[in-house]
């Protein structure tokens, strides 16, 4: 019985990488040149989206809202990737406005975060107990 709730264990920490996958990982992003697009990472700067982006919260709407949450983009010159979420962590590290960053977290990011910790944990659990088992 503990090896089938083992397997059952393991098979859902894949279900919980897989479906945290699906949603970082988007099926086609945004290219970087694209009308309305959110600028390269290297163009980003406090001045530039700071300003808006705390007016649209003062506003009293929604940080799931905002015109660049949920979507990724692709920077036509390298390919890579990049999310509204990257801008509020390259906010929050460049001290763009107080507090922007946090109020800016998307409820689908703490999820994604929470359902990969938790697979992280469970994964080492079902380890750890591999390890410990006679055989």
């Amino acid at each position: 019985m503990k090896r089938v709730f083992s397997h059952f264990a393991a098979a859902v920490g894949v279900l919980a990488l897989v479906a945290g996958g699906a949603v970082a990982q988007p099926a086609d992003p945004i290219p970087s040149t694209a009308d309305g697009a959110l600028d390269i990472p290297e163009l980003w700067d406090c001045d530039r989206i700071e300003p808006e982006y705390a007016q649209w919260l003062e506003d009293g709407n929604a940080p799931e809202d905002w015109r660049y949450v949920g979507k990724t983009y692709r920077d036509v010159e390298d390919d890579e990737l990049y999310s509204w979420q990257d801008w509020l962590d390259w906010a929050d590290d460049a001290g763009c406005g107080a507090g922007i960053a946090e109020a800016g977290k998307s409820p689908t990011a703490i999820v994604g975060v929470l359902v990969a910790l938790y697979a992280t944990g469970l994964i080492a659990a079902l380890g750890g107990d591999r390890a410990i088992s006679p055989g």
